[in-house]
């Protein structure tokens, strides 16, 4: 694969990532030894109706992403609940949670530039 970083944005369903998800994981892993994945940056966050914001399915996402040797942005987290305030009355992002977005997309540049081969 020529990425130079992989931006992984999940869903959450019961409490971890979509099966498809994984499974296309799963599928870029193989063989063994060949794996697209290894070395290269990740960024993951999310976004999710519920409280927790998609929290279990990153996690459990990180530790996929873990044994397939993919270095992921720690910090800061992005956990991103869908509700009132998240969009402005024109359909698009509000200027807070811009902001926000846009400081997490800057510092996972920054992640993908110090990993990046």
């Amino acid at each position: 694969m020529a990425a130079q970083g992989l931006l992984f944005v999940t869903a959450e369903y019961n409490r971890s990532i979509p099966g498809v998800l994984k499974n296309a994981i799963d599928h870029a892993s193989r063989p063994y030894g060949k794996s697209v994945w290894a070395g290269k940056p990740a960024g993951v966050l999310g976004a999710s109706v519920g409280a927790i914001g998609t929290a279990m399915a990153q996690q459990h996402l990180r530790n996929v992403l873990a044994y397939l040797d993919v270095p992921t942005l720690g910090q800061p987290e992005a956990f991103i609940q869908a509700k009132e305030g998240l969009f402005d009355p024109a359909g698009d992002i509000a200027a807070e949670s811009r902001k926000f977005l846009q400081d997490w997309m800057d510092r996972y540049v920054m992640w993908v530039k110090k990993h990046a081969a």
